[in-house]
């Protein structure tokens, strides 16, 4: 019998398990794929590593969730500091986004010379850095209890509580309150906040779009790949004992008298506890009786989710990019996808581990409906990846003209189908789901659940997408079974 079961090597669940085990429970991980990671995974093709899906590392400084972890399992990834964080290119113009707020706000200015740019500007700024200072106060979000909501408003909070207002105000309110009216701009929120909030400035939160609005000044690259800080984490844990089980997909989960039984595709595990780091979606389908009801009436109400359609190849280049991410923004409508830009990672010059030298892996990400790949005859599936796919590579060629010439090594496009081949994700939803004022934090599926020993982590849950929120959800999760 186990103490407690992690469903799931993304890092949600990744960091639960190292976190409980280094805490002196017995645990272990229960991973389907033959990788660690999960939507931060990765393949290789002969010398190349590309990553799959995420690209991107923020939250690492020591107040902050990853920075925490970390710290508590004595964890140092080797990262780079990317600066300017991002830029942002427009077909007759390049934006960009600086570390630094003050040239920042020097150069969105440039841009938008709105009369009160610095004030928005300072309000995000000053919204992220109260929200990551409350979070940090409060592990209990959402409320479950009487308890929960009096730690909430524990008297040390008090002077935080005025920022609770921004989760039900939205980003276009705000907008209009500074009479700040730049279709352009606009435009340039929207599809900054579909990055990052998977919403767009007339429904995302003020309170998670400053998150996600103020993250390029704290973005970083971790040298080898995405994956390469969680085979760290994962080596803490294997030396405090921690076991991690591959290939090992769970297909369903029973409620005994005072434990869990897992069913996998190999085998039987009992458990007293268990943290599942699958989506939602995923846990109605393995579920039965009282829970699966709970995760059914959940799954209807996030009845959808975004999805991603990538592509991956290798460039052979020595010229020095001014950054390692960018945001191209389409000339024309992407067919298929619901963002009018696409989001494009290079790899370090000096990464080895992800190219020889000389050469550079290139990662492109841009938001697609799901639904709209599903089923598709054979060859109409393939038509549609080659017509996307072809918009796609057009628009990177005409937004880096150094780059035109260089021949690009095994291309590869991925689908939401392609996600779910490889990650179980019901109908490849990835990226968790959308912020919105209408269906904010507060509101959102909450890591504990109304059965004993049923926690959950991941993207789906409380407090979201992201490496940063999926470590936080693991934190918070940890830190209640062990008070």
């Amino acid at each position: 019998m186990e103490d407690w079961i992690i469903i799931g090597a993304g890092y949600g669940g990744v960091a639960a398990a190292s976190l409980l085990q280094k805490r002196g429970f017995g645990t272990t991980i229960l991973e389907a794929h033959k990788l660690i990671g999960g939507c931060a995974s990765f393949y290789k093709r002969k010398d190349f590593l590309f990553d799959v899906g995420a690209t991107t590392f923020s939250g690492i400084l020591p107040s902050q969730p990853i920075g925490k972890l970390f710290l508590e399992l004595g964890v140092h990834p080797d990262f780079y500091k990317v600066d300017p964080g991002m830029i942002i290119k427009f077909p007759e113009r390049d934006i960009i986004r600086y570390a630094d707020e003050s040239k920042w706000l020097a150069e969105v200015n440039k841009h938008f010379p709105e009369k009160n740019m610095t004030k928005f500007w300072n309000r995000i700024f000053k919204l992220e850095k109260l929200a990551w200072n409350f979070i940090a106060e409060n592990g209990k979000i959402p409320p479950r209890s009487l308890s929960d909501f009096i730690s909430l408003v524990k008297f040390t909070n008090i002077n935080k509580l005025p920022m609770l207002p921004q989760l039900f105000r939205s980003v276009s309110t705000e907008l209009n309150s500074l009479n700040i009216k730049n279709s352009h701009f606009e435009k340039f929120l929207d599809e900054q906040l579909m990055i990052t909030t998977q919403s767009k400035s007339k429904i995302a939160p003020m309170l998670t779009a400053a998150l996600g609005l103020a993250y390029p000044s704290e973005t970083y690259y971790p040298m080898g790949g995405m994956y390469k800080p969680a085979e760290l984490i994962l080596s803490k844990y294997k030396e405090e004992k921690g076991n991690l089980i591959l290939k090992e997909r769970v297909i369903s989960i029973t409620h005994r008298s005072g434990f869990y039984e897992l069913k996998t595709e190999n085998g039987t595990y009992n458990a007293k506890g268990i943290i599942s780091n699958i989506p939602i979606w995923n846990m109605a389908e393995i579920t039965e009786g009282e829970i699966q009801k709970y995760f059914t009436k959940i799954a209807k109400k996030y009845y959808t989710a975004p999805g991603a359609f990538t592509i991956n190849f290798a460039i052979e280049s020595k010229i020095d990019l001014p950054s390692l991410y960018f945001q191209v923004h389409s000339r024309i409508p992407i067919p298929y996808c619901e963002a009018g830009a696409f989001f494009v990672s290079f790899s370090h010059k000096e990464d080895s581990q992800k190219a020889p030298e000389g050469f550079r892996t290139v990662t492109i990400s841009t938001h697609t409906n799901p639904k709209d790949w599903i089923g598709l005859k054979k060859e109409d599936y393939k038509a549609k990846k080659e017509t996307v796919s072809s918009v796609i590579l057009n628009e990177f060629d005409f937004a880096f003209p150094e780059l035109r010439e260089a021949n690009k090594f095994f291309p590869l496009s991925g689908t939401p189908k392609t996600f779910e081949n490889y990650t179980n994700r019901k109908n490849g939803y990835v990226g968790g789901i959308a912020h919105s004022v209408h269906s904010n934090l507060l509101f959102m599926t909450p890591n504990k659940t109304p059965f004993k020993n049923l926690y959950l982590v991941g993207d789906t849950v409380f407090p979201g997408q992201g490496i940063p929120a999926v470590v936080l959800g693991a934190l918070n999760v940890v830190n209640r079974i062990s008070s």
